[in-house]
């Protein structure tokens, strides 16, 4: 059975997954639509000095919409399990609905 985690720990896992999500963010509609076929990778490093793996997946947001869905996943490189995910939403005039 996991433990429960230090409060610490969950804010490093936090921060790691608000700066990425803001990194994305930064990306234009464009390039999300690319990322439909296939979802991105990274490993990244928290202040906690550990690493943890980011999945970045897109979407369509609903069915005939042209809006589409990112969510980013934290998981522990070691477990490869989901540790938190978040999302938004980008429209094609790159407006972001959360």
């Amino acid at each position: 059975m996991p433990r429960t985690p230090f409060a610490w720990e969950v804010q490093s896992r936090r921060d790691v997954l608000d700066d990425e999500v803001a990194r994305l963010r930064e990306l234009p509609y464009t390039l999300w639509r690319d990322v439909l076929k296939a979802p991105m990778t990274r490993t990244v490093s928290g202040r906690d000095e550990r690493s943890y793996r980011l999945r970045i997946a897109a979407a369509y947001a609903a069915r005939h919409s042209e809006d589409i869905r990112v969510s980013v996943t934290l998981a522990s490189r070691i477990l490869r399990r989901p540790l938190m995910r978040s999302s938004f939403v980008i429209t094609p005039d790159n407006r972001f609905i959360d």
